[in-house]
């Protein structure tokens, strides 16, 4: 599915694609920016967990978690 969010660090939209994704059991979703880099997010606990790179801004997680949710809702 792809999304658009605002890029916290400079304000601009940002298209990113996300894809679900198994991670070790626990149902995630893979997050790829434009230039194909990605992450995996899952949520554990109600709270959404980024699973493998620990140093993404707080910021852009949380813009991300913002524009997934309404499309994992209907997913």
């Amino acid at each position: 599915m792809k999304f658009t969010i605002i890029d916290p660090t400079d304000n601009m939209l940002l298209d990113l694609t996300a894809l679900p994704e198994d991670y070790h059991g626990i149902q995630g979703w893979r997050i790829v920016f434009p230039e194909n880099d990605s992450i995996v997010m899952a949520e554990k606990n109600q709270q959404w967990e980024v699973m493998e790179e620990p140093d993404i801004s707080p910021d852009l997680i949380n813009a991300i978690i913002k524009g997934l949710k309404p499309l994992i809702q209907y997913s």
